[in-house]
């Protein structure tokens, strides 16, 4: 019988990059105080937690997704860290005007071609700019601006800060409505249909707390002689004015 192959302990993981983006990952890595192979390892179990848990991203790791989506699958999408040889696609041009302010921008296809074609559309720049830069975040604003009717990415940036300027002037009007005429002086908000005012029940104990003078226990067995004293009076003359005397009543 064959024995069985013991399992391997680890797996060898190799790539090969251009001279230039290998200068910028030794850079990275001096500055993590790191070197490739624990760098590579890092990210790898990185990509593995976010991988495990997609409703449970932390802003960060979805953003790095979002950077690294790309037009077509990664196996064969665009990696400026390959060493193959690159070909100019596209050159956008930023220029400038001797004696003038500002700057202008152009984009030319295929510039080195025989038949090269250039624009100054900004729509179409931009567009191209940002497809190519952030694909990830490129797809979700054109997802957004079919929903919202918007042809154009400029389209959907200016509706978009059109419907935030919108929430911060209300916000800013609800802070400026919020003046001290508007609360009570316990600190309530006047609200239609909410209580804003206590009433409170006063008696002689209440005033006795409220105020110097002291009522003692006399002071008001006496008052309560005077009330029943002034009730008892008032029975008498109503029997003599009406001659008639409540039915079980006693003066």
């Amino acid at each position: 019988m064959k024995k069985k192959k013991k399992e391997a302990k680890y797996e060898q993981m190799a790539t090969k990059i251009s001279p230039a983006a290998a200068v910028v990952w030794d850079a990275i890595c001096q500055a993590r105080q790191t070197d490739t192979y624990h760098m590579l390892q890092n990210f790898i179990y990185t990509m593995i937690r976010a991988a495990a848990d997609p409703h449970g991203l932390n802003p960060e790791i979805e953003k790095i997704m979002t950077m690294m989506e790309a037009d077509s699958g990664w196996q064969s999408a665009f990696n400026l860290a390959n060493p193959d040889h690159l070909n100019v696609a596209q050159v956008v041009l930023i220029l400038e005007q001797e004696g003038h302010k500002g700057y202008g921008a152009v984009m030319v296809d295929k510039p080195f071609a025989d038949k090269s074609i250039m624009t100054e559309c900004v729509d179409e720049i931009l567009e191209r700019v940002c497809e190519v830069t952030m694909h990830g975040i490129y797809r979700r604003l054109r997802v957004l601006g079919g929903k919202m009717g918007c042809k154009y990415l400029s389209d959907i940036l200016l509706t978009m800060i059109d419907a935030q300027t919108v929430l911060q002037l209300n916000e800013e009007e609800r802070d400026e409505m919020r003046a001290p005429g508007n609360f009570t002086d316990s600190g309530r908000e006047y609200a239609y249909g909410k209580k804003t005012k206590s009433i409170h029940h006063k008696g002689v104990d209440m005033y006795d707390r409220q105020t110097t003078i002291r009522f003692t226990h006399a002071d008001r067995q006496q008052a309560d002689d005077e009330v029943d004293r002034s009730g008892h009076d008032l029975g008498r003359q109503l029997e003599d004015k009406t001659g008639v005397k409540p039915f079980g009543g006693e003066w």
